[in-house]
């Protein structure tokens, strides 16, 4: 593993070291279990004995593990979508992710001519099914609620149920959780190995974590349908609003303040634009943001209760017996008995 990934790791542990307090929500590891789930299942080619692609299930068990042994976390959620959750987003924008139910997922192009759709879509199911009894089995906290997006519950839990002395890390491709980034709150991508910091964050982006959702309100969101301004990028921000990219925290109505002054002084277009996108640039703030996010007092309660619900220990035995069963102990491709003993030994149980 090259320098820069055990730097990171280095100073993942080392956070971990200070954290001295060691109790249960110390350090949560939260993740985006959808986001991982379809991640691997569409580009990972893994069989079983049987012939059965089981890379939903196993991918995405490897994956968390290694987020687990590399974080070092108190303990572990997982978050799925609920049935019908970007049904409030939809009201705001009907073009939300419009294009995902339109679009079908392909699976690994290692099996183009080997599963049809019907296939691929029982295979999907299937998984999801499985890799809902190996959680089951293991020591973490899994939550999924009707009307509401996986995005909302991480959110919800990170700025208003974790404590100021509690830290959460975030498992996720999804950019909108750069948002959240904090003192106390960082982001984990399984994809680019590299974990989310304020300095990580200001490094790619130029801009601070606390001013980035006005970027990505202008940049827009082509994986959820979220349109953007045109002629609107990073290195566009960079030259002619480089009050975005500075200290200071701002919001939408002082960023458009900036751009009218600015418009008084230059004849460039690029500032009209901006001023006459302000209603989708407001549209985008409420589909985007993760601040204050849009759930009822009845799903709050339940989210709080779930999170408050002690947790089980690892049972070794019975996840070994699933993975019999669904035949994904040869196809894992590691010890079984060694990757739960490194990876889940050290989780904080009730």
């Amino acid at each position: 593993m090259n320098k820069k990934y055990n730097d990171i790791f280095k100073e993942i542990e080392n956070d971990h070291i200070r954290n001295i307090d060691n109790t249960k929500n110390s350090r949560v590891l939260i993740i985006d279990g959808l986001n991982q789930f379809i991640r691997c299942w569409s580009s990972v080619p893994t069989m079983n004995d049987d012939g059965d692609h089981v890379a939903g299930i196993t991918c995405v068990l490897k994956s968390i593990g290694f987020a687990v042994r590399k974080v070092n976390p108190t303990r572990v959620i997982i978050v799925f979508d609920g049935k019908g959750g970007s049904q409030s987003r939809k009201k705001i924008f009907s073009g939300y992710k419009e294009k995902r139910s339109q679009n079908k997922l392909k699976v690994n192009r290692q099996y183009k001519d080997m599963l049809n759709d019907e296939d691929e879509r029982e295979s999907m199911k299937r998984q999801y099914l499985w890799l809902s009894d190996t959680f089951h089995e293991l020591p973490v906290t899994t939550m999924i609620y009707d009307g509401v997006e996986a995005d909302d519950v991480i959110a919800y839990i990170t700025t208003n149920i974790l404590k100021e002395n509690e830290h959460s890390v975030i498992m996720s491709t999804d950019k909108d959780f750069l948002q959240l980034v904090s003192d106390r709150v960082t982001v984990w991508s399984p994809t680019k190995k590299k974990l989310y910091d304020k300095e990580k964050v200001k490094e790619e982006f130029g801009i601070e974590s606390k001013n980035l959702l006005l970027y990505r309100m202008m940049d827009g969101d082509n994986s959820d349908e979220i349109p953007g301004v045109k002629g609107v990028g990073i290195k566009t921000i960079q030259k002619r609003l480089p009050e975005l990219c500075g200290d200071e925290e701002m919001d939408l109505d002082e960023l458009l303040e900036i751009v009218r002054s600015k418009k008084e002084e230059s004849k460039l277009k690029l500032y009209t634009t901006i001023l006459d996108a302000e209603p989708q640039l407001r549209m985008n703030e409420k589909l985007m943001q993760l601040y204050d996010v849009d759930i009822s007092g009845i799903i709050k309660m339940q989210i709080l209760d779930r999170f408050d619900e002690p947790t089980k220990p690892l049972n070794r035995m019975d996840f070994i017996k699933v993975c019999m069963k669904y035949g994904i102990t040869n196809s894992f491709g590691l010890n079984i008995d060694s990757w739960l003993q490194s990876t889940w030994s050290k989780l904080i149980t009730d």
